[in-house]
């Protein structure tokens, strides 16, 4: 006579016979709670592995790491005994049960030198973003890791070759992952080169603005729509990692040119994001107190300073 079944957290689905014996399919969205979840800890490890030991689920903990990979290097930045905190959503159902991981509304992380605190702002625009305690945002021109996951297994600057054998500089830096793991799009920009490419495999290069290109080499495949000529937003997936062209195994080889020349991906000053000015820096700044006193009193209920 009828079907009921749950297609995901926030949706049910009812198929009903109606009065000619077809089956009419209804959606029902479901209502879902939302609660505010904070939660801090000292960095023994890695961010990632820290917070999972917190109990913060992956999602959140993903997008944490994209919001901070503007500013921070994962592996040289971090070290132990430094501190994070993040505030964001859960989506709960009647049960209580979490049904989704909202948005990251606030995230602190302090380091030896420098103490980053990001808030989430809904701009007029209705565009979400992360801006700092001026109201400066998070973006930047380039993403300095354009793929999750990595380690660096080589620097920019002279190296011995592994398979040429004798000391060549090396244009770039690699990030070695399994083949397979997602490439972003390190930032806005048109696709100028996606094909083989003699040792450097299957590649992908990017021209950008302020006279910025990156390039990606070794790739195992192009992601599908992307060709020269296409226009790619900043984090659009372009290819997948891998080992084509002159390699030893599985990984990213990742250049950035400037004014024609190659520099350093670690070490290049891009310029920054936005600046809130006016009366959008006014309402950030009321923002930003109300999220300051939420996280207060966060800190002061779980006994955290």
């Amino acid at each position: 006579i009828s079907l009921d079944f749950r297609v995901d957290a926030k949706t049910d689905i009812a198929l009903v016979r109606n009065n000619e014996g077809k089956f009419v399919a209804q959606r029902h969205n479901r209502v879902l709670g939302r609660r505010i979840v904070f939660s801090a800890g000292i960095i023994t490890s890695s961010l990632y592995e820290t917070g999972q030991r917190e109990g913060i689920p992956k999602a959140a903990l993903l997008n944490l790491i994209k919001i901070l990979s503007f500013d921070v290097d994962f592996q040289r930045d971090i070290r132990k005994n430094d501190r994070f905190a993040i505030l964001f959503e859960r989506l709960t159902d009647e049960t209580g049960t979490t049904a989704e991981i909202g948005p990251i509304i606030f995230t602190q992380l302090k380091l030896k030198h420098r103490d980053i605190k990001l808030y989430m702002f809904k701009l007029s625009s209705n565009e979400i973003d992360y801006f700092d305690a001026n109201g400066r945002s998070v973006k930047k021109l380039l993403l300095s890791t354009p793929t999750d996951a990595a380690r660096i297994s080589s620097g920019f600057g002279p190296r011995r070759h592994p398979i040429l054998g004798y000391t060549k500089l090396h244009k770039g830096v690699d990030f070695a992952a399994p083949a397979g793991t997602p490439v972003y799009a390190a930032g806005d920009g048109v696709i100028e080169v996606a094909a083989p490419n003699g040792s450097y495999g299957n590649y992908i290069r990017i021209r950008h603005s302020n006279r910025y290109k990156t390039a990606y080499a070794h790739l195992k495949a192009f992601a599908r729509g992307i060709r020269s000529g296409v226009i790619v937003r900043q984090r659009r997936v372009i290819g997948y990692i891998g080992s084509t062209g002159r390699s030893t195994g599985p990984h990213l080889h990742y250049e950035v040119i400037h004014n024609s020349k190659h520099v350093n991906p670690r070490g290049v000053r891009v310029p920054t994001g936005a600046i809130l000015k006016a009366s959008e820096l006014q309402r950030f700044k009321g923002e930003r107190e109300r999220i300051d006193k939420i996280v207060a009193i966060q800190r002061t209920s779980k006994n955290l300073h």
